[in-house]
């Protein structure tokens, strides 16, 4: 086996895993779960944060006011799926007095990977300007999101806000839980992945959360499946233990048993821990 090839089955999970036996039907049932949820949630949807047609984000809001706000960005490698396609998994959030900002973001190789980071952090200042006309309370502004919204809610957590913008707190993220996340680039620009992104070397490096450090020194949970590849797994055990040092707290947590998509499956049961280690850090 070359090492493109394996490379390909550790980052293709839903093509080669033995653990994920029919991502369609995954996929279909995430949709159906997620039309059903739509039509009964009291949210906003598709409010512009940027020019282009995916800058948008859908706005989940709770009974209470002034909530907690967890920011939330879907996966997909920066190339696919949609807000829509996550929504099943925030209700119990939204339920427990979250409330949650769901985010879409232009595709690659549609804009540049650079391009595309910025767009989030856009959207996550515009949550902190304008979530508290909704009903949240932006001093207590959380980041999550899985598998490349996984990387994507570690750039927002190692972002310098006032240098972004300069009316922006440092203290901005006050939590970020990557679940499934992709934390150093290299790999997957040695892969299929990669087909869609081009990215060289030099992309690869600086879009890499592994090589960065936090914006401040905020709380941090890296979340992963317990029956996820090897190098899934190795990616968040090795960014958890990069950013150890100039973290608040940070912890590593395998949920038992989950594949890459069932990990986000349980946020709807009883005993998640994904939705236990978010709601601790949401403070409800």
């Amino acid at each position: 086996m070359t090492s493109f090839e394996w490379l390909d089955q550790q980052y293709r999970p839903w093509k080669y895993s033995k653990d994920v036996v029919d991502v369609e039907q995954i996929m279909h049932n995430w949709e159906q779960m997620s039309a059903s949820y739509l039509k009964r949630a009291d949210m906003v949807r598709d409010i512009p944060y940027g020019a282009s047609a995916r800058e948008r984000l859908d706005l989940f809001r709770p009974t209470n006011v002034d909530a907690p706000v967890l920011i939330f960005i879907h996966g997909g490698y920066w190339q696919s799926l949609d807000k829509d396609s996550y929504a099943f998994s925030l209700e119990p959030l939204v339920s427990a007095g979250a409330m949650v900002a769901s985010i879409n973001y232009a595709f690659c190789p549609d804009v540049t990977l650079e391009a595309l980071v910025d767009q989030v952090r856009a959207a996550c200042a515009w949550v902190w300007h304008h979530g508290r006309d909704y009903g949240g309370d932006p001093e207590r502004l959380h980041v999550s999101g899985h598998s490349a919204g996984g990387h994507l809610a570690a750039m927002l957590a190692a972002t310098d806000w006032p240098e972004y913008q300069n009316d922006l707190p440092r203290d901005m993220i006050r939590s970020a839980t990557p679940v499934s996340g992709l934390f150093d680039l290299e790999p997957l620009r040695l892969c299929s992945v990669n087909d869609g992104m081009h990215m060289d070397a030099e992309t690869a490096k600086s879009n890499s959360p592994q090589f960065m450090t936090p914006g401040t020194a905020l709380p941090v949970s890296v979340v992963v499946g317990g029956v996820e590849t090897d190098e899934f797994k190795r990616q968040s055990r090795e960014f958890a233990n990069a950013w150890q040092p100039d973290t608040e707290s940070i912890e590593y947590i395998e949920t038992p048993g989950h594949h890459h998509f069932a990990v986000i499956e349980a946020m709807t049961g009883p005993d998640s821990l994904l939705k236990a280690t978010l709601l601790r850090h949401l403070g409800l």
